[in-house]
């Protein structure tokens, strides 16, 4: 198994359940206040490491109690924090995040000691480049911390698998160098400017964002799977049929468990099948972290579907 250093965001949920999405200047009633650890980069670490990985994190939380518990989290599920500092002036990052009765959920997010991630942090933790085959990143932390990170590992030898979420302009510089780009329909939106409603538009968006440099580019399509595409590839993989609870760390789950199987020298049409799977598993449960499955729980479901559909 190669090694997988995760960089980005860590924070505690808030899951706030409510019988729907309340609209603009709508006022509604919760049904359920409680809280989760998250953060895309402390989901996807912990998916990872839950799944057999050997996965560092290097991060930032704040000198209090959600801080306390997010390491406590991270470390419980196996995930090395030596790469993570305690900011003793700024909170830990909070995500304020609305689930439906239908499983549908939108976020806000505080970020906290996420904003003070800096590439002096980085460079304090240069050694864990080393040993890493994969890295994966995110967009909750600083701009210029992602484009230091992507640039070093390029420099480096370390694979890049970029999840632009929350999604911003980004140079070619970070493009040209990211292996693997997994947004979901909405973000490849905002990256190319296209519409992406349909597989079509998603294909068409995919090839813009590889004009731009991106070596392959996985887009998630929440209950419709993902879409593939890299040079010589394009690929639908429909998702697993379940009852949906919670979507929140669905992507995080997915890009989690990828970077596993690629981790294992799997390629890449089989690691999105695994990291389906994985995905399906966590939007049965309740909360991002909590939901995050074992890898024998997966196991055990792996040989009942094939989800790949060569187009």
């Amino acid at each position: 198994m190669k090694n997988i250093l995760v960089i980005g965001s860590i924070n505690m949920d808030m899951v706030i359940r409510v019988s729907h999405i309340p609209a603009v200047g709508e006022t509604i009633l919760a049904k359920d206040v409680k809280s989760f650890g998250g953060g895309k980069g402390a989901n996807q670490a912990i998916a990872a490491a839950r799944l057999d990985g050997n996965v560092s994190m290097i991060g930032r939380v704040g000198n209090d109690e959600y801080g306390k518990q997010s390491l406590e989290n991270l470390k419980s599920s196996g995930v090395n924090v030596e790469g993570i500092e305690i900011d003793d002036n700024t909170q830990t990052g909070t995500a304020y995040i609305y689930v439906s009765d239908k499983g549908e959920n939108n976020i806000v997010v505080y970020a906290g000691a996420n904003e003070k991630l800096s590439v002096e942090q980085v460079k304090r933790f240069n050694y864990l480049f080393d040993s890493a085959e994969f890295c994966v990143i995110q967009l909750e932390i600083p701009l210029n911390v992602v484009e230091f990170v992507i640039n070093l590992c390029n420099k480096k030898g370390v694979k890049v698998i970029f999840n632009p979420a929350p999604a911003c302009d980004l140079s070619e510089d970070v493009l040209k160098n990211t292996y693997i780009l997994t947004p979901n329909e909405t973000e490849l939106a905002i990256l190319t400017g296209q519409k992406t409603d349909t597989i079509s538009n998603i294909e068409s968006a995919s090839y813009k964002m590889m004009e731009r440099g991106v070596e392959n580019i996985i887009t998630t399509i929440g209950d419709k799977g993902s879409f593939f595409v890299n040079k010589g590839i394009k690929q639908l993989h429909e998702a697993i049929k379940v009852d949906s609870i919670d979507t929140t760390a669905a992507g995080d789950s997915f890009t989690g468990a990828l970077a596993v199987a690629l981790a294992e020298e799997k390629e890449i049409g089989e690691a999105i099948n695994f990291a389906t799977h994985v995905a399906a598993i966590t939007v049965t449960k309740e909360g991002a972290q909590t939901s995050l499955p074992m890898r024998k729980e997966v196991e055990e479901i792996m040989n009942k579907s094939d989800t790949k559909i060569d187009l």
